[in-house]
């Protein structure tokens, strides 16, 4: 007798729908942490920007002998950093703190201290990771926080 059926079975087509599904499964997933790990890129990046404009802001202070050291540099004026031409906070990040700037004479170097508060748990911690720095709780409305330490060679 002669077979006049042909094509895939049932359980093969189950096969090939299940080996679908798990590698979907697995891309979106993927897709999910390399954006989440772009937008931490960005945070970082606007962080950096804002370290050099407020660096350079503090020492034009204390050339003009508003301040008599770096470390004595604050900002009373928070919207400076808006009209530095920085632009706009990246997504899930709520604001930056500047916190202050510590020299260092043995290593010739400044660190600028940053911290950034963010909406989203998920982007605190992967920023936190590529700074190289903890997703604390602070505060009382417990705001997932980042400490940035960014080191500024002196010329």
């Amino acid at each position: 007798m002669k077979n006049l059926e042909s094509g895939r079975s049932m359980v093969e087509m189950l096969g090939v729908l299940a080996i679908i599904g798990v590698l979907s499964v697995g891309g979106i997933g993927g897709y999910a942490l390399s954006m989440r790990r772009h937008r931490a890129n960005g945070v970082a990046d606007t962080v950096s920007k804002y370290a050099l404009v407020a660096y350079n802001h503090c020492q034009q202070r204390m050339l003009n002998g508003e301040v008599d050291s770096l470390e004595n540099c604050t900002f009373e004026n928070t919207p400076y950093f808006v009209d530095s031409g920085i632009g706009n906070m990246p997504s899930g990040l709520g604001y930056i703190a500047f916190s202050g700037i510590a020299q260092d004479q043995e290593t010739g170097s400044d660190t600028v201290y940053f911290e950034a508060y963010f909406e989203d748990q998920k982007l605190c911690e992967t920023t936190g990771s590529i700074a190289g720095s903890e997703c604390e709780k602070k505060y009382t409305n417990k705001t997932p926080t980042v400490e940035f330490k960014i080191k500024r060679e002196v010329f």
